[in-house]
């Protein structure tokens, strides 16, 4: 019995969907260890600076740790074209940081809150634009909610600001990269 062209195309879309869901998933399962680095990183970063605001030295420390992880953790899976894979991981940081050095010589920061809201509300971007163009809604439910619970905390609780983002963002990101395993 021949298939008819109404079964056929249910069947290509059907194939398509499962496609886009497995590359949804494995994204998810890509993302998630280094939404809990980033997480225990932002956790004793921002608890650090809330403890003692004259530790802001241990970020260096914490951003190279957390960037040493994302890397391995990037390394283990080594995709098709690994290569041209990896360079444009490196180019990507290298973009970025050039773009957080120009924001920061033509709008320096007059507070700590300041750099300490721009970062999160940079990945929170990040985040939401990555689940936009991925499909990907915890992804993008993940990015609002960051930029969101930031912002709030910046205006609303300016005096506990660090210990916020500590709690909030840092334990957000680390449930954020829960969530993706989960999926």
């Amino acid at each position: 019995m021949p298939i008819s062209q109404n079964d056929a195309a249910d069947a290509l879309r059907d194939i398509d969907q499962t496609a886009q869901r497995s590359s949804r998933l494995y994204g998810y399962r890509m993302m998630s260890p280094h939404l809990i680095v980033w997480g225990c990183i932002w956790a004793a970063g921002y608890g650090a600076s809330y403890v003692r605001p004259e530790w802001y030295a241990v970020w260096p420390v914490l951003v190279t740790v957390g960037m040493v992880a994302s890397f391995w953790f990037g390394s283990r899976t080594k995709p098709q074209g690994a290569a041209e894979f990896q360079w444009r991981y490196v180019a990507t940081f290298a973009a970025i940081a050039a773009f957080i050095t120009a924001v920061f010589m033509i709008l320096p920061p007059v507070t700590g809150a300041q750099s300490g809201a721009f970062f999160p509300m940079l990945v929170g971007l990040a985040y939401t634009l990555i689940g936009v163009w991925s499909r990907g809604l915890r992804m993008l439910i993940t990015g609002v909610a960051l930029t969101a619970l930031t912002l709030f905390g910046f205006f609303y609780l300016q005096q506990y600001f660090s210990l916020w983002m500590a709690v909030v963002g840092g334990g957000g990101l680390v449930l954020g990269g829960i969530w993706l395993k989960a999926a």
